[in-house]
């Protein structure tokens, strides 16, 4: 069974042809990452207050 970084690092791979750069684990943890998860984290709220959930 692979480890979560042999994971992540075969998915970097596959992806670097489609984004044109290989995505790593300190871009995510950076503040550009950051910044992405809160806006998600945004949206996603917003989209369940809509729908009624919240």
């Amino acid at each position: 069974m692979k480890s979560l970084g042999e994971i992540e690092e075969d998915l970097a791979n596959k992806t670097e042809p489609i984004l044109g750069f290989k995505p790593s684990s300190k871009f995510k943890r950076g503040p550009i990452g950051i910044l992405i998860y809160v806006l998600c984290g945004v949206i996603a709220f917003f989209s369940l207050r809509s729908a009624g959930v919240f």
